[in-house]
């Protein structure tokens, strides 16, 4: 579990920090994301209309757009021409949705209008962590959804927010640069336990040990060989730390904007109670 809750506490308090893998706002399925919201709001946006247009899959070839972005749609076979129509008719529903919702409402709908919730909630393992990752997204757009500080010539304030939203997703990757550039040496380290495989460090804190989240309800709960790959990663998650090890939970966490109350993951309660 990688939240960008972590990397925004960290530049918040300027401790310097590395994410090992892909930061979140670099991760393509929330860019898939965002490039809905641009693409939507200005259509002469082709970098973002490229990215989306067959994402998900919509047979909507690289021969069709080059046409498409060269002013020749009506060169194009007549079902080519309905596939397109039906995109552009998306972006205007979901430019409309952007106008009358709030920014967290919007990204939700995003998810679910696209078609983006439906081809990930079937697929492989991957791709339902990517489908948590645009999750994620909706839960930090929270805060976007009551900005007071728009500027007075915003039109509304669903579209101000969305605004400052796309605005620090650009900043995001500059802000986290610049703290790297300043402090090389040290910092706190952020990772997937994936990642932290064959590596050691003198502390360690794991996060997010809720039920439901680790072990996780779809990927650690679907047999009793995905719950035993669980327990063998919290192992290696625990076996990191050198001296000391921190184990957190949050009794009340924001998933996809709705407020839930958790319990302790169960591997907390595996471990003996001499040892904490």
């Amino acid at each position: 579990f990688q939240s960008r809750v972590l990397e925004e506490a960290m530049l918040a308090m300027q401790i310097p920090y590395q994410v090992l893998g892909v930061k979140f706002f670099e991760r393509k399925e929330i860019k898939y994301i965002l490039s809905y919201i641009i693409a939507s709001l200005n259509k002469e946006s082709l970098s973002d209309i490229k990215r989306i247009i067959n994402t998900p899959a919509r047979g909507i070839g690289k021969v069709t757009l080059t046409k498409l972005f060269a002013g020749q749609f009506a060169e194009l076979p007549a079902t080519m021409q309905i596939k397109i129509n039906k995109f552009y008719e998306l972006l205007d529903d979901i430019h409309e949705y952007i106008d009358t919702h709030k920014v967290s409402e919007s990204i939700k709908y995003i998810i679910e209008r696209s078609g983006l919730e439906a081809e990930l909630s079937h697929g492989t393992n991957e791709e339902l962590e990517r489908l948590e990752n645009m999750k994620e997204l909706v839960t930090l757009s929270i805060k976007y959804d009551n900005a007071e500080d728009l500027p007075e010539d915003t039109t509304s304030l669903q579209a101000g927010g969305m605004d400052k939203l796309i605005e620090d997703a650009s900043l995001a990757s500059d802000q986290d640069s610049l703290i790297h550039k300043e402090e090389k040496k040290g910092g706190v380290r952020l990772m997937t336990v994936h990642a932290a495989k064959g590596l050691e460090f003198k502390y360690v804190f794991v996060t997010g040990l809720e039920q439901d989240l680790f072990p996780h309800t779809k990927l650690g709960g679907e047999s009793k060989v995905d719950k035993e790959e669980e327990r063998r990663l919290f192992y290696v998650a625990i076996t990191r730390a050198e001296k000391k090890l921190y184990l957190t939970y949050a009794t009340l966490r924001t998933i996809f904007g709705m407020k839930q109350v958790n319990t302790p993951s169960e591997f907390i309660y595996d471990i003996p109670a001499h040892l904490t």
